[in-house]
Formats: C-alpha cells, sequence, structure tokens
C-alpha cells in the first residue's frame, strides 16, 4: 500500500515572497531597459544639450585662465618698465630707452610730462629726486576689457618731517595700450 505523504499546504506560501522579489526585479529591471524609444531620444538630446552647456563653461574657464595668465605676464614685464618710468620721472631725465615706452600722446616738458588720453589731460610734475624708492609699492594691476594695462604704484616722497611724509603718499596710475611695437604708457594719473 501506498502511504501517501502529507500535504504540505504551506510550501507555495513560504516560496512566495521569493517569487515576489523576483517578479519585482524583473518587472523593474524590464522597465528600465524597456523604455521607448521616443523618451531615449528625449533623454538623448537632453544629455547633448548638457554637454554642449559644459563645453560651453570649459571654454569661457579656459579664456579666463589665458586672460589671467597673459595679466600676470604683463604685471611682470610692465613693472619693470613703469620702475624705469618713475627713475626717470625722479631725475626729469628720459633716455631714448624710456621715451621709446612713450605713446604718441605723451609730450616730455622741461619739468614735467603732459598725457592727454581719452578726454582728459594729466601733467606730472618731476619728482626732483625726491622719490623714497624703497617705499615703491605696486598696489593693483590688471588687464581691462579694452586691452589696456593699468597698474597703481604707491609712492612716497623723501622728507625730514614725518608729517610732509605722510601728505605726500600718493598712487600713480600707469595706463599702457597695446600697440604693434609693444606696450606703451598712454597716461600717467595721480590719486592720492
Amino acid at each position: 500500500m501506498m502511504q501517501i505523504g502529507k500535504i504540505d499546504r504551506y510550501a507555495a506560501l513560504r516560496w512566495f515572497p521569493i517569487t515576489l522579489i523576483v517578479l519585482s526585479a524583473v518587472l523593474v529591471f524590464g522597465g528600465c531597459s524597456g523604455g521607448t524609444a521616443a523618451s531615449l531620444q528625449l533623454e538623448n538630446k537632453e544629455l547633448k544639450s548638457k554637454v554642449n552647456e559644459l563645453e560651453q563653461i570649459v571654454h569661457e574657464k579656459d579664456a579666463q585662465i589665458e586672460r589671467y595668465n597673459k595679466e600676470y605676464e604683463l604685471r611682470n614685464i610692465l613693472d619693470m618698465e613703469a620702475r624705469k618710468l618713475l627713475s626717470a620721472l625722479n631725475s626729469g631725465i628720459f633716455s631714448k630707452t624710456e621715451k621709446e615706452l612713450f605713446h604718441d600722446n605723451i609730450v616730455v616738458k622741461e619739468d614735467r610730462l603732459e598725457t592727454p588720453f581719452e578726454n582728459h589731460r594729466n601733467e606730472i610734475l618731476f619728482m626732483q629726486n625726491k622719490l623714497d624708492f624703497e617705499q615703491v609699492r605696486q598696489r593693483f594691476y590688471h588687464l581691462d576689457e579694452q586691452g589696456r594695462f593699468i597698474t597703481g604704484y604707491e609712492v612716497l616722497f623723501l622728507s625730514d618731517n614725518i608729517q610732509k611724509r605722510i601728505d605726500s603718499r600718493a598712487v600713480l596710475v600707469f595706463t599702457f595700450i597695446e600697440r604693434p611695437s609693444g606696450w606703451k604708457l598712454a597716461d600717467i594719473g595721480m590719486d592720492r
């Protein structure tokens, strides 16, 4: 006689959670990979747009880095030229080398430089050997949107009187513009 085994009525219930997990996984993965062609095209278009946007940002940053590198390089080169000009302003004697740094508009007078530039006219008196070169400091430099290099030097004039020394502190603002023959001084202004 055959023995009839007990029927395990709960066997199907024990496998139910595993079956549910497998079925859910199939539906989720099937749904993720089974997108329609239209939604894939839209997603592709959005990704291409994002890539173009990021490429534009990279291009802008590269241009900005290039501009900063040029500005810093000019700072080093034109700093030496500005110091030569400060020495000539101090003595009132401009050699051919210093005069070659001038733009066409600058005129050397007996006791001053005249710099007519862009709707204004500056005059800088010679310093009569009173410039304290140990106190000359470059305070700022900037390559502006018009391609002009502007730099400011704080200067102090020698005097035995402390109050006169403090009162004689000024910032000379040099404006250089690029010409085919190189960077030329176009203007010197004074800011106290």
